[in-house]
């Protein structure tokens, strides 16, 4: 491990990791191993375990966040359009996310109010803050419901996996993220509702109000949001203490805090005249995304999900072990689930399924879909160490042996990852210099025609030049998959995206199709010829400089006349 100056803070120090920094992954390995200790300690208090666990987190994830590149393609689309909403801050207008909802982008300006800039370390930091307020919720929401013991050794399991992983899907700042914290809490709340005799209508309208969040983080996480306002409903409804007026009130604050933040993005997009945009390619647009997709042969396909996860398929099979186990145990002991044990389980349970449902449903098999699945299982995991009866102080061994046992599988593929010379760290930072974004050559070559700060449009997959250029989106479809391949809404989307690119008039403009491209490889097909106006346009007032690195370069005339004219001035 080295040391470099962090450009953002003069007194910071910025870490980098080769891609075997084992001065490193040992220490923080054997501290994991004081985790176990921690969570199995009755001694040490709740807050000392979850600051330790925290850390062993952040300590576990650094490697990946100090890495200022690309992870996913998607974290460059969302940093890019965060940047754009920074200049220009009316969604839909300047940017659409397609699949991600605008709270996605609008979250990650948040940094850059502090100073941090707009690139890949920053999205990983932010990335990591998201996640660890998530699991802090949900280890607060199994501790009300299955106890301080049974929440402590669930939680270490999470933190092993979210943290040990070298799959990008769960280190890069991804869409599920902000819906997964606003579902967290909307758990705790839950939990806290549940054990409350008279709960304040404030209570249950802030529930509400992170429900009605929901759809603007991802339209995707809806059901599991549903599931939540369902249950809140059945609760205030069959209470016998409440009077039927109050009941009436709690439903009314529920229903008023549901509704309240998408009435007024809504009225924000009809006052900045897009609520027709909004309507057509997040509404719309969205529902068509792989709407032939087979739901039972996608619920089928989830063992092959699962391991796609890496690590995650072994937090499935310990959790469904554990929650097994649990039961039986429990049956052979004559336990008998309380009435409100019966109600978080059946809550858990119908939970569980919409989120199988949601993460399956267009067959994609993204693997930051299961990010959505770590609420559900938390509490599975939870409740079934609960009902081993671990809080008692029985089978304590069991936990010990159990946590043991997941916490060695990692230690052992990294020792038989390193024998085979497969990367521990798959993201090392050793060569890059500090927090800087280093340039491609596409970006070098769009960066002496044009400034950080000014317009840029690239046609294709690579929103990575936006963020190593510095320079905003001038088309609201930073990625061109729904302008270039067919599908209902293609014309529409192109009709768009000529529209934004006139109206921005960028001086720098990117053909990205070809072999450095995703998806979009063939320029035959895929060039932005294929939409006839766009050809028109950019032949009539930008002038094709040149093919950088497999990628076309057009400047607008004036802009080329201008750099001449720059370059004969230094010369004489």
């Amino acid at each position: 491990m080295s040391v470099a100056k962090a450009d953002i803070f003069n007194f910071a120090l910025m870490p980098s990791f080769d891609t075997y920094p084992i001065l490193y992954w040992l220490p923080v390995y054997v501290l994991c191993w004081g985790g176990l200790w921690l969570a199995i300690n009755a001694k040490v208090s709740q807050r000392t375990f979850l600051v330790a666990a925290m850390a062993l987190l952040f300590l576990l994830r650094l490697p990946s966040i100090v890495y200022n590149y690309e992870i996913n393609p998607d974290e460059s689309q969302m940093i890019t359009q965060a940047m754009t909403l920074r200049q220009d801050p009316v969604y839909f207008r300047s940017v659409d996310g397609t699949t991600g909802g605008p709270l996605d982008s609008y979250f990650l300006i948040l940094p850059g109010l502090i100073g941090f800039p707009f690139d890949y370390i920053t999205a990983h930091l932010t990335a990591f803050g998201l996640v660890a307020l998530s699991f802090w919720l949900l280890f607060q929401t199994t501790t009300h419901w299955f106890g301080s013991a049974a929440a402590r050794v669930a939680f270490l399991p999470f933190v092993f996996t979210f943290g040990f992983t070298q799959n990008g899907d769960f280190l890069h700042y991804n869409s599920e993220l902000v819906p997964l914290a606003l579902l967290s809490g909307s758990y705790y709340l839950y939990a806290k509702l549940l054990a409350k005799t008279n709960p304040s209508i404030w209570l249950i309208a802030l529930i509400g109000l992170l429900l009605g969040m929901v759809p603007f983080g991802k339209l995707q996480a809806v059901p599991l949001a549903g599931v939540v306002g369902l249950f809140v409903g059945i609760d205030i409804l069959t209470r016998r203490e409440q009077s039927p007026m109050a009941k009436a009130v709690q439903l009314g604050a529920l229903a008023g805090g549901s509704v309240f933040f998408p009435l007024l993005f809504v009225g924000l997009a009809r006052l900045n005249g897009v609520y027709d945009d909004f309507v057509t390619f997040y509404i719309i647009g969205n529902f068509k995304y792989a709407n032939n997709s087979d739901p039972v042969q996608n619920l089928l396909r989830l063992p092959e999900f699962f391991k796609k996860g890496s690590e995650f398929d072994w937090l499935v099979k310990v959790t469904l072990g554990v929650w097994l186990g649990g039961m039986i145990y429990s049956l052979r002991q004559g336990s008998k689930a309380h009435t409100d044990t019966l109600k978080v389980s059946g809550f858990i349970g119908i939970l569980l399924a919409a989120t199988l449902y949601a993460i399956t449903r267009t067959g994609s098999e993204y693997v930051h879909y299961l990010y959505l699945l770590t609420g559900p299982l938390f509490f599975v995991l939870g409740l079934g160490w609960q009902r081993l009866g671990i809080n008692e102080g029985k089978n304590h061994w069991v936990s010990v042996g159990v946590t043991a046992v997941f916490l060695l599988l990692f230690g052992i593929q990294a020792g038989l990852n390193y024998r085979r010379g497969i990367a521990i760290n798959a993201y090392p930072s050793d060569q890059q210099q500090g927090w800087v974004v280093q340039p491609s050559p596409v970006s070098k070559a769009v960066l002496s025609y044009a400034k950080p700060g000014e317009k840029l449009a690239v046609w294709g997959w690579r929103c990575d030049y936006y963020v190593q250029t510095q320079m905003p989106q001038g088309v609201a479809e930073n990625h061109t998959i729904r302008s270039a391949f067919e599908h209902p809404l293609q014309a529409i989307y192109q009709r768009r995206y000529v529209s934004d690119f006139v109206r921005s008039f960028p001086p720098v403009f990117v053909d990205a199709v070809g072999s450095q491209n995703l998806w979009m490889t063939d320029r035959r097909t895929h060039g932005h010829e294929m939409i006839k106006p766009l050809k028109q346009f950019v032949d009539a007032h930008y002038r094709y400089i040149g093919l950088v690195n497999d990628t076309r370069i057009y400047v607008r005339e004036d802009r080329v006349k201008a750099v001449k004219q720059d370059t004969l001035a230094h010369q004489y």
